[in-house]
């Protein structure tokens, strides 16, 4: 069976923290179940670099958002 898995994107307004482990985790538990099943499995993530936070964060640094992004993910 072919199965695909999305994990929650961490917005990139900061640094990784403990709290983007309870986003991904569950999704690495359920591909490496099926893997070994025999299933074939595609995880996929990434990172959000849209929004009010990545905003707010790029204006403190005065940086675009556009350069805040490329420098945290």
């Amino acid at each position: 069976m072919k199965i695909l898995i999305g994990g929650a994107w961490p917005y990139a307004n900061g640094s990784l923290h403990i709290g983007h482990i309870a986003a991904l985790l569950p999704g690495d538990v359920l591909a490496r179940y099926y893997r070994a099943k025999g299933d074939s499995v595609y995880y996929v993530s990434g990172s959000d670099c849209n929004g009010t936070p990545v905003a707010i964060r790029a204006k403190q640094e005065e940086k675009s958002p556009q350069e805040f992004c490329n420098r945290v993910s």
